[in-house]
C-alpha cells in the first residue's frame, strides 16, 4: 500500500461518517421516543416535532401519466460519482 493513499483515505472517511451516521440515527429514534417537545443537553438542545411531508412518488407518476409527461417534466442532469468500497481481503 503507497503511504498517503487517497483512495485509501477516502475509504477510511467514509467508513467513520457511516459509523457516525448509524450513531446519529440510534440517538435520533431515543429522542423520537420521548415524544415531540425541546429537550435541553449541557451544550445544545433538540426539538423533536411531527409533521407530515407531501412527496411526488415517481412510480406513481410512471404508472398514472403517460410517456410524453414524464418525458416533459422529467430534467437530465451530468453527475459526478465516486464510490470507494474495500477490497474482499485486506491486502498488507
Amino acid at each position: 500500500m503507497i503511504e498517503n493513499n487517497i483512495i485509501d483515505e477516502l475509504g477510511v472517511v467514509n467508513k467513520h461518517i457511516a459509523e457516525l451516521e448509524a450513531v446519529a440515527r440510534k440517538l435520533k429514534e431515543q429522542l423520537i421516543a420521548r415524544g415531540v417537545g425541546e429537550y435541553e443537553g449541557v451544550a445544545f438542545y433538540a426539538e423533536v416535532r411531527h409533521y407530515d411531508r407531501a412527496t411526488i412518488s415517481p412510480r406513481l407518476v410512471r404508472e398514472l401519466a403517460d410517456e410524453n409527461f414524464v418525458s416533459a417534466v422529467t430534467e437530465i442532469k451530468p453527475i459526478d460519482s465516486v464510490t470507494v468500497k474495500p477490497f474482499a481481503v485486506e491486502r498488507i
